[in-house]
């Protein structure tokens, strides 16, 4: 016995399973905190590309800015600092014993307003919510709100981590698992 060509659709379309509304509806990526490494070159660059290797190994490279890795030949420094900051959910300003640098003529770099590493760290500060963590090494201590200018007065607020040379991994994984379990305050600015 044939089955008639009607009644032959009707059973595939009711054999084919219904959609699925998840399936049809574009679903939002989740957001992914961005972490922005924060740091002065002849401070700390060695320990900054450490802490880089172990936190990409941990949450990947793309969640991360670092400059070396992020910013092309060519590209305005200025502009891609201020959109990776935009992106970022939290801050580590890396702090050595040179943070403040020395600048030319004998002051401190830090002072300066177009010191990159003090427009950086200002700007986040400003930023409502966003997480700003200072990272100490090599034995550095927080700087004071008189040791620092005006602007960047909030950080000596903020609680610091350490992370030495003696305890690397251990304080490390502790970094890590602030930045898993803390969570990120501020969303990224869109």
């Amino acid at each position: 016995m044939t089955v008639p060509r009607a009644a032959s659709n009707v059973l595939l379309i009711l054999d084919t399973p219904a959609p699925r509304l998840d399936a049809t509806m574009p679903v939002a990526p989740p957001v992914v905190p961005m972490f922005f490494i924060s740091y002065r070159r002849d401070d700390s660059a060695g320990h900054v590309g450490r802490l880089y290797d172990a936190l990409s190994a941990r949450f990947g490279r793309q969640r991360l800015f670092f400059d070396i890795d992020h910013i092309a030949p060519g590209q305005d420094f200025v502009e891609v600092l201020e959109s990776s900051l935009n992106r970022c959910s939290v801050l580590l300003v890396v702090i050595g014993k040179r943070w403040t640098g020395s600048g030319r003529i004998g002051g401190r770099r830090i002072d300066q307003p177009d010191d990159f590493v003090r427009l950086e760290v200002a700007a986040a500060l400003r930023r409502p919510g966003l997480r700003v963590i200072p990272v100490l090494i090599q034995g550095a201590r927080m700087p004071g709100p008189a040791a620092l200018p005006d602007d960047l007065k909030d950080l000596s607020r903020r609680n610091a981590t350490e992370l030495s040379d003696l305890r690397w991994k251990e304080d490390v994984a502790r970094l890590v698992a602030s930045l898993e379990t803390g969570g990120a305050a501020a969303e990224p600015v869109g």
